[in-house]
């Protein structure tokens, strides 16, 4: 072998090397970061009595969290998915936990994060969660599921709890499916510009929009005066590509602290 080809040999097995050193620093990461929010979830307890705060009755089981941490304003839960996660939000810097851990510290997969728009604690319509789509398979990856009409049949419902009393709900999905984000001037629906609505014509645009967008017909729709809960992630059939999954609460008709 002359001494040319060795050189590249030389320099193609550094180049190898050093990808695969990303790439299993990367898959690591994702493991340890992973890890630390199953550990987060470990402090929910059944057992805690009720914290009254100047915002509302927190109940027993996110006590310890909310001690913790008084950004977390709910839990997010699909079966049969990695989705098993707190939800933050800091309405005064919407995106703060776009690359922070539960923990304050900085994460490649952030914590899912609560839209500054959604209040809890107004009646609101929509409550719009985001969350990564990360290539490790954690936080809102699994949210792509809701592509495939096989995985809705069997998983019709999430759970998404307020930490407030009277806050835990049941939603069915009504609509899943691919978006992107668009320029300001364009007329394209754009469904992450329905958080927090408050009007019945705001309503019915938004549920007619996320329908005409599904992947399938669920069969299922919903009235004004549903509570909704819309769960957005990245997607990469396009540039700036979304996937959202909308579901309406079936055990009530309002989230309602107290």
């Amino acid at each position: 072998m002359g001494l040319g080809r060795k050189i590249v040999l030389v320099l193609c097995l550094i180049v190898f090397a050093g990808s695969a050193g990303v790439i299993l620093d990367y898959v690591l990461n994702g493991i340890r970061e992973q890890s630390a929010l199953e550990q987060v979830g470990d402090l929910r307890s059944d057992g805690r009595e009720d914290l009254v705060t100047d915002k509302g009755t927190v109940i027993g089981k996110y006590v310890d969290l909310y001690l913790k941490n008084k950004d977390l304003i709910g839990w997010v839960t699909v079966d049969d998915t990695k989705i098993d996660y707190p939800v933050m939000q800091t309405q005064d810097d919407p995106e703060y936990y776009l690359h922070r851990n539960f923990d304050k510290e900085y994460s490649d997969s952030g914590t899912p994060f609560l839209d500054a728009a959604s209040d809890i604690f107004v009646p609101t319509s929509n409550f719009l969660v985001y969350g990564h789509h990360m290539k490790n398979g954690t936080m809102f990856k699994d949210l792509l599921k809701y592509d495939d009409v096989e995985f809705y049949k069997d998983h019709k419902t999430f759970k998404f709890d307020t930490i407030y009393k009277g806050g835990q709900g049941t939603y069915q999905v009504i609509a899943a499916g691919y978006s992107q984000i668009y320029p300001e001037d364009s007329d394209k629906f754009k469904y992450y510009q329905y958080a927090g609505m408050t009007t019945e014509e705001r309503f019915n645009e938004y549920i007619s929009g996320v329908k005409s967008l599904s992947a399938y017909d669920t069969g299922e729709t919903a009235e004004y005066g549903d509570q909704l809960v819309t769960l957005s992630t990245c997607a990469y059939h396009t540039e700036d590509g979304r996937f959202f999954v909308v579901g309406k609460r079936i055990d009530a008709k309002q989230v309602k602290p107290q």
